[in-house]
């Protein structure tokens, strides 16, 4: 194989792929990114639980495959100038020059390289991609890290009729209603597979699902994730049915007064009355911060505690300059409301 390249344009492609490849084993081939030259440049990386390709162009010189070792190849193409490379191979070995500069790296088999699943066999999900990344962006701030129920690390993309995509850390829930459509059936996808979802996405992929895997493509990348194997809790008996209160609340206001107290402490008592809603800190005797803004509503009085960044998380993610609060009783769950987005929240007992 040998090819030509403008640094810019590898280094670009080089970092895209780099999250993906083993970083703690080098003697495994998956600490190896494939180049293949053909028609066009392809570049694979996956550590067997995720993948990703992306295809370039590239003056191909000589048509072949090669695997170079990920964080050397990154880490040697950051040096070189913004000039064009070389990169060839000779006797299973790689060499990569600039100029006066050359480097010789080893290499594995190409032909060993895992081998990507393929779109073609799995189901479609019909959707808007707008309405996808969305989505996926609002619950990911609620997805569990290193729950050892491990179905909590990931979201639900509960799939039907109209498909819901679910997260939960155990003490919220958040639940995105979407339009898409496909084959019935529950899938969960890993928060480390959501977090590159939002890194890589176009706005022109195609989103293909099965029992193992979620496949994201378009022309230029396809990435590819493994679900998790588990069941989702049944999310939707969490959900109440109807609320005594809903409050049609300013978010700019409301956010802003709650990070106030919040400097003191992430537990934060809420006063609400008919005149206004009132901010205390939860903490020791020695420190207190206390805020409220005016606001008419038809409540008397009803106070309940809660984790301030549960609020805040879901009231920095969404548009709109309102929102919904809805209430039942001080000590069980209550809502917050945007659109077709919902985040339930367990109050605190104090």
């Amino acid at each position: 194989m040998k090819i030509k390249i403008q640094k810019p344009v590898f280094e670009s492609i080089i970092n895209q792929v780099l999250p993906f490849t083993e970083k703690k084993d080098n003697t495994q081939i998956t600490s190896h990114i494939l180049i293949i030259a053909d028609d066009s440049l392809i570049v694979k990386a996956t550590d067997k639980e995720i993948g990703i390709k992306i295809k370039t162009q590239a003056e191909i010189i000589k048509p072949g495959k090669i695997t170079i070792n990920g964080r050397k190849l990154a880490d040697i193409i950051k040096a070189l100038q913004n000039k064009e490379i070389e990169i060839k191979s000779e006797n299973n070995t790689i060499i990569i020059t600039q100029e006066n500069s050359i480097y010789k790296l080893s290499s594995f088999d190409a032909n060993e390289f895992p081998e990507f699943p393929n779109p073609n066999d799995l189901e479609k999900l019909e959707i808007n991609p707008e309405e996808f990344y969305d989505g996926i962006k609002k619950v990911f701030p609620v997805i569990d890290t290193n729950n050892p129920k491990y179905e909590l690390n990931g979201a639900l993309f509960d799939i039907k009729e109209k498909t819901n995509f679910v997260s939960t850390d155990t003490r919220r829930l958040a639940v995105y209603y979407t339009n898409a459509k496909g084959k019935e059936k529950q899938i969960i996808v890993p928060k480390r597979s959501i977090s590159e979802i939002k890194r890589i996405f176009k706005e022109d992929m195609e989103i293909f699902y099965d029992d193992v895997y979620l496949i994201l493509k378009n022309n230029e990348i396809m990435f590819f994730t493994k679900l998790i194997n588990g069941k989702f809790p049944a999310y939707e008996k969490i959900i109440p049915n109807q609320f005594k209160y809903i409050l049609q609340i300013n978010k700019q206001e409301f956010l802003s007064h709650l990070k106030q107290v919040s400097i003191i402490s992430n537990e934060v008592r809420i006063k609400i009355t008919r005149e206004y809603i009132e901010f205390e800190s939860i903490s020791d005797e020695t420190t207190q911060a206390k805020t409220r803004f005016l606001t008419k509503t038809e409540i008397d009085e009803f106070s309940f505690a809660v984790n301030s960044r549960y609020i805040m998380d879901f009231l920095n993610i969404i548009n709109n300059e309102t929102f919904e609060l809805c209430l039942n009783e001080p000590n069980i769950p209550f809502m917050l409301k945007d659109n077709n987005f919902i985040t339930i929240v367990m109050p605190l007992n104090i």
